[in-house]
């Protein structure tokens, strides 16, 4: 199984666009102690969230 890690692309495990890892780490203000924040845009408009990393699935672009 693919890491989550800084950098890499990661999709929800129930579905949905391929998001990029900004960062990972502690968002306890979100109560998260365990989360990614996340990017991804849809055509022109640029999103970003944070995610528990539970609901994370890393995924590879080579395969």
């Amino acid at each position: 199984m693919t890491e989550i890690v800084k950098g890499g692309v990661v999709v929800l495990k129930s579905g949905g666009p391929a998001m990029t890892v900004q960062e990972v780490g502690s968002y306890t203000g979100y109560g998260i102690t365990n989360g990614a924040k996340c990017i991804w845009f849809d055509k022109d408009k640029k999103y970003e969230d944070i995610f528990d990393l539970e609901v994370l699935k890393a995924i590879d672009l080579d395969e």
